[in-house]
């Protein structure tokens, strides 16, 4: 982990992140835990989180999240192209894509019946623990608080179907297993086993806060 070396009064703690792919992603590593004697973080990318998009042939439909968007490469390398004329560049990091950057902000609505951003830390818990109508109504109000606060980076037409990068002007936080000087991506279902864990240790740290 890498401290400021300015000398000023921030505590910030940076990380390089990893995930089972080796690929890797620069960090803020906003809050530690320890949870049965195991060292844990919750990080933020440095750069913009992003994520790719695919417009359905209905003219009508929302754009499809794509889930894996390593799985498509070439269309990367397009986006990566058209991103680079405005002297940004798509960093294919561990966990989701980023953009590094300076970006100029043009937020969209995407529409309440479209896809979500991982919107803060207990997004990203409950949406791994949260099963049935409930949850599904939770989704829902979920998308139409925040899918007007994303921005689209690029879009290209690959093989007659058009892609859209979009970033997220809101914080997103990844949790990930810490050691000596590394950390490593917790997967899906690690996240979700451990998920009461860090809810718990969570709340006991907020509860020590003065």
């Amino acid at each position: 982990m890498d401290r400021p070396q300015d000398g000023g009064s921030t505590s910030e703690v940076t990380v390089m992140a990893t995930d089972a792919a080796g690929r890797t992603l620069h960090c803020v590593v906003e809050q530690s835990l320890r949870i049965q004697d195991q060292d844990y973080g919750i990080l933020s990318p440095v750069d913009t989180p992003a994520y790719l998009c695919r417009w359905p042939d209905d003219a009508a439909a929302e754009p499809e999240l794509i889930a894996d968007p390593h799985q498509y490469p070439q269309v990367l390398d397009e986006l990566d192209m058209v991103l680079r004329s405005e002297d940004l560049f798509l960093v294919r990091s561990a966990g989701l894509l980023t953009v590094a950057g300076e970006l100029e902000y043009q937020p969209v609505d995407v529409g309440p019946d479209g896809w979500e951003l991982p919107m803060d830390i207990n997004d990203l818990l409950n949406r791994d623990g949260d099963t049935g109508d409930d949850a599904e109504e939770d989704d829902d109000m979920e998308e139409e608080n925040a899918l007007d606060t994303c921005v689209v980076l690029a879009s290209t037409c690959h093989e007659g179907v058009d892609f859209d990068l979009y970033g997220s002007l809101e914080p997103c936080f990844l949790v990930a297993r810490l050691g000596q000087g590394t950390a490593k991506l917790l997967e899906p279902d690690v996240l979700a086993r451990l998920q009461p864990l860090i809810e718990e240790a969570l709340a006991d740290d907020g509860e020590e806060c003065p």
